[in-house]
């Protein structure tokens, strides 16, 4: 195995293959697994961002809209 390789849930795999006709080619299998792969991959990809950092950008936020709102009046 290698380190990066991505390990799909066996559950998943059948759950989708489930949902292809009784007769399908080995192509539109292995396309199959292969797009669940990707799926799996890009989610991997996105980072999630800390809580701390949510509301440091929230609070950065309301600030800003509140000088703006000061502004006006």
């Amino acid at each position: 195995m290698f380190p990066d390789e991505i390990l799909l849930d066996k559950n998943q795999v059948l759950a989708s293959l489930s949902e292809l006709p009784d007769k399908v080619s080995s192509e539109d299998l292995i396309e199959r697994i292969l797009f669940i792969k990707l799926i799996e991959s890009r989610l991997r990809e996105t980072t999630e961002v800390p809580h701390e950092q949510v509301m440091k950008e929230l609070k950065e936020i309301k600030q800003q809209k509140l000088a703006e709102l000061n502004k006006k009046v």
